[in-house]
């Protein structure tokens, strides 16, 4: 084997490692990316912070209703979010995916 022909060997071997290490280092990616967008679904964050949320709701009632004429728009607001996360803090009925467990009425 020439000399010109072991550095093209040699080129190929690194360019398929740096091939794997890209396609291993894409995967970490779009799994961390999976559970970022997974962590941040509106309706995880209720479930997980009921309270949290339920202020949250208030403020964001609390602005809208003060910044319109129509003085209903807050307090509906505020009840509509309100009562979504009270709904999903307290149902018994919601699917689990972190250990693969759906809750039923026991």
């Amino acid at each position: 084997m020439t000399a010109q022909e072991e550095q093209i060997s040699r080129i190929e071997n690194e360019l398929n490692g740096a091939r794997r290490d890209l396609r291993d280092t894409m995967t970490a990616v779009n799994a961390k990316v999976e559970h970022a967008e997974d962590e941040l679904r509106p309706d995880r964050l209720v479930e997980r912070y009921p309270v949290g949320a339920a202020c949250l709701a208030g403020a964001l009632g609390f602005l809208v209703g003060s910044n319109t004429n129509n003085r209903i728009a807050g307090p509906a607001i505020f009840l509509a979010l309100l009562g979504y996360a009270i709904s999903r803090g307290l149902s018994k009925d919601w699917s689990r995916e972190d250990d693969g467990e759906t809750l039923t009425d026991h």
